[in-house]
This record gives C-alpha cells, sequence and structure tokens, in this order.
C-alpha cells in the first residue's frame, strides 16, 4: 500500500520538472532566437511479482504480474524550428531563415591563424598554418552585431563573429580579385588603413577608420567610408549542426558543440544545407504561447492527481492504524 504514495510522489517530482520547463518557455516567449523545450515523461522502475510462464498440455500462458513506482522524466529536448523575423532596421542585424547557427568568440590566440571549419579536421585539407578546432566557438542564433572599437564585428556580449575573409584583404583598398578563403575561419574586422590619401580615409595609417557597417542577404559584411566607397570585409560563416538535439546550452542565447552533435562544420550561408540569411531583423521565440498554457494545465492537473493519491493512501493507512483501539 505504501508503494502507491512513493510512486505519487515520483509523480509530483516529475511533474513539478515540467512545469519548470513550462515557466522557463513562457518567461523567455519575447527573447530574441529562443527555441522552447520539451519535457517528456517515462515510466520508472517495476516490481515484478509472477513472470510470464509458457503453456502446457493441459493449461494455457500465464501474463507477468508487474507494479510500477510512478514516473520519472524522460527528456528536455530542444526544438529548433525556425521562427519567424522581427524587423529592427538595424543594417547590421541579420537572422537565419532555416538551419544553421552563427558562430562567436574570443579573439584568436597569438600563433594562431584561424580556426579550422570542419570539426575534427586538420590543416592539411587547405587550412593555413596552425588552427583551432571549430568546437573552441560558440554558436548562437541571435545576430544583433555591431563593430567595436577595434574594428571587430562582435555580438552584444562582447564575442567577436568568425567568418571567411578575403585572402589579400588586409588594408584598404581590398583588391579586385580578391577571394574568399573558405578553408579558414577567422575573426571578421575593419583593417587598418595604409596610404590614406589614397581614397580620402579620416584616419591615419595604421588606424583602423571609423565605418558603417551593413549585412547583406549574401552573408557578406560591408562597409561604408566616410567618403561613400564600400568595401567587403567578409562573408559570416554559418555552421551546420547534424544533430542539434546534442547542442548543450550556455549562458544566455549560446550553445555549445557537445559530445553527440555529428560533425559540425562552417558554410557560407545557403551551403552545406545551412539556411539563407535575412537582415534588418532578428529571430523571435519560437514559443507558442497558447500550447504552453494548455500545456500547464493538464501538467497542473497531473500535479493535483498525484496529491489526491497521496491523501486517499494516507488515509487508508490511518483506517490500518485504526483498527486496534
Amino acid at each position: 500500500m505504501v508503494r502507491s504514495m512513493y510512486a505519487a510522489i515520483a509523480g509530483l517530482k516529475t511533474h513539478q520538472s515540467k512545469m519548470d520547463v513550462i515557466g522557463n518557455n513562457i518567461a523567455n516567449c519575447n527573447t530574441y532566437g529562443f527555441k522552447t523545450s520539451r519535457a517528456t515523461f517515462q515510466e520508472a522502475l517495476y516490481t515484478t511479482t509472477s513472470h510470464a510462464s509458457n503453456g502446457t498440455d493441459s493449461f494455457g500462458g500465464t501474463n507477468a504480474y508487474q507494479v510500477g513506482y510512478g514516473c520519472k522524466l524522460g527528456s528536455i529536448d530542444k526544438i529548433f524550428e525556425s521562427s519567424t523575423p522581427a524587423a529592427t532596421g538595424n543594417a547590421s542585424d541579420v537572422m537565419i531563415i532555416g538551419n544553421g547557427f552563427f558562430l562567436v568568440g574570443n579573439k584568436l590566440p597569438t600563433g594562431t591563424t584561424g580556426v579550422n571549419p570542419k570539426q575534427g579536421a586538420t590543416d592539411g585539407g587547405g587550412g593555413t598554418g596552425n588552427q583551432m578546432d571549430i568546437t573552441s566557438l560558440k554558436l548562437t542564433r541571435v545576430g544583433n552585431f555591431n563593430v567595436d572599437e577595434d574594428g571587430f564585428l562582435v555580438d552584444s556580449q562582447g564575442y567577436v563573429v568568425y567568418g571567411f575573409s578575403y585572402e589579400d584583404g588586409t588594408t584598404f583598398p581590398l583588391p579586385d580579385d580578391a577571394t574568399v578563403n573558405q578553408n579558414n575561419l577567422v575573426p571578421i574586422k575593419v583593417p587598418e588603413v595604409e596610404n590614406t590619401g589614397n581614397n580620402g580615409v579620416t584616419a591615419e595609417d595604421g588606424e583602423v577608420p571609423k565605418v558603417e557597417i551593413s549585412i547583406e542577404n549574401s552573408g557578406t559584411v560591408v562597409a561604408k567610408m566616410p567618403n561613400g566607397e564600400t568595401f567587403a570585409l567578409g562573408i559570416i560563416a554559418v555552421a551546420n549542426v547534424p544533430n542539434t538535439g546534442g547542442l548543450e546550452m550556455g549562458t544566455g542565447s549560446y550553445y555549445d558543440i557537445g559530445s553527440n552533435t555529428g560533425t559540425v562544420e562552417a558554410f557560407v550561408p545557403g551551403d552545406g544545407n545551412t539556411g539563407r540569411l535575412q537582415t534588418g531583423c532578428l529571430e523571435m521565440a519560437n514559443v507558442d504561447v497558447a500550447n504552453e498554457f494548455a500545456e500547464m494545465i493538464t501538467t497542473q492537473r497531473g500535479f493535483q492527481a498525484n496529491t489526491r493519491i497521496i491523501t486517499v493512501t494516507d488515509q487508508m493507512l490511518e483506517e490500518l492504524v485504526n483498527m486496534k483501539r
């Protein structure tokens, strides 16, 4: 008889965990780039009082007798379906329409030439010297980018944005025949000025000019000079994650590449099963508030029903104790 009480306690704990997930979803219904979570239940331990048996010449077979001990949390899954755009009017805001993640992280350590765009790959695949693995970077769906005082394209938390740069794009102006190196991920940065007088740039040689940044739907980051000239600085990379459920949520809107994600690889937007970009907007949360409230009601009733099991079991124990008066 006491087993029913422990089963109900397990049900209470599990329903409370699901309510925690629902509360987090609703709390983030207006958080850019947020992906809703879903809690699932599964049956807990069973006690077998009688095993199944085969039939004989005289009698038929019998089934097993098993008593369960409630439920437990089966999984908490992230739903990574793309959400709708929220127009911001900011030319440096961008969102991914479809699959993929932006790559952000710290600046490159001294002596490192970049990050290999394929997880676990070596420099033998066309990289440029000493490269880090892509797992050293963070993934995010939030593309609110801007330029800091050193010319780096950064997100709202100060992480630099990684992408593919032009091979000869270290100074202004970029050569007409410059090509993008897709074998090496580097922080996208406004290069220092050289030969100031040639382009009317209001900055000293070796300094980063003050420019206006815009991002095209192709992922190309464009810098507009004070004299009206524009220069392409590079292309924002988008990472394809075969198993998004293997990502581990970090602080804020960032995900860490875990052990069960498959081989993560960075591409130009639109390639390698990644989505295209949409500029001037950010991705809204994919929380369905109506569905969350429906889940809240069923979770509340499930919690309430489990409390009734505890109450009734307690009443039965009370009757048992009162048999001896």
